[in-house]
């Protein structure tokens, strides 16, 4: 094998279910263009490239799909959009050049730091952990154009090592994120804000007017708090947040 690991990042698009109007030209067009503002420049920002992103979605949207992409500049190499099925054909392709397959996980709408890519590149996990969890980062509503910091006990991102031989030998169990506290972990990025949860006009999730009821007593900075690694006392914390315009581009040029 060529080198010791390969960075997938596993972007779901439309091929879950999560909405109903998931397959609408108008849902497809509006979150194609969140993904070229946000995540897209996200990925392009990278300090290190050495990556392959994979955008999944549903193969009954494949026309509007490729139709909106055309609005848009080409799409570098090492990011495309797939359907599941030729996603699974293509992670098998990337294990023939690597000992461990790191799954990096990343909504079409959220960003992770420039140096996110480049700092797992360069970090060494023990030898049986199978998660790496970021806790710490930001919230950022890009309609209201207000950020602050956030604690996060099991975040959408992160990353889960899959090893090649067991997996190809149909050995090694499947998992996502989700599975982060069901099996041996490390936290990395400790108290390093190093991704946005973005809240725009069309999110299914919270507001940023929920998230500010999210403290702790006496915890003026939600990114000083310890790793957390309790699965069964769930830990959300916010704050503070920040307001000063300057610092604001600041901190989101370092993301998109």
């Amino acid at each position: 094998m060529s080198k010791e690991k390969k960075l997938i990042v596993e972007m779901l698009f439309n091929n879950w279910g999560a909405t109903a109007d998931r397959l609408t030209k108008r849902w497809i067009e509006y979150r194609i263009d969140l993904f070229m503002k946000y995540a897209f420049k996200s990925l392009l920002l990278q300090s290190s490239q050495d990556f392959t992103c994979y955008v999944l979605y549903d193969p009954k949207s494949e026309k509007l799909i490729h139709e909106t992409l055309k609005k848009y500049p080409p799409l570098p190499s090492n990011i495309c959009f797939v359907t599941p099925k030729d996603y699974q054909s293509y992670v098998t392709q990337d294990m023939e050049e690597c000992e461990c397959l790191y799954r990096v996980y990343l909504s079409s709408d959220d960003m992770y730091h420039k140096d996110f890519i480049k700092k797992l590149h360069a970090y060494k996990p023990q030898k049986d952990t199978v998660a790496l969890v970021p806790q710490y980062g930001y919230i950022y509503d890009s309609v209201q154009k207000r950020l602050g910091k956030f604690f996060f006990w099991l975040p959408s991102y992160g990353v889960t090592l899959v090893n090649v031989n067991e997996y190809l030998k149909g050995q090694a169990p499947r998992y996502t994120w989700r599975d982060a506290f069901k099996v041996p972990r490390e936290f990395i990025n400790i108290k390093e804000p190093i991704w946005i949860n973005h809240i725009h006009g069309q999110n299914t999730g919270t507001t940023f007017d929920n998230v500010l009821t999210w403290k702790i007593e006496n915890i003026h900075d939600a990114c000083t708090l310890e790793p957390w690694n309790n699965s069964k006392q769930p830990r959300a914390v916010f704050g503070p947040e920040i307001t000063n315009p300057d610092e604001i581009e600041q901190i989101l040029n370092n993301f998109f």
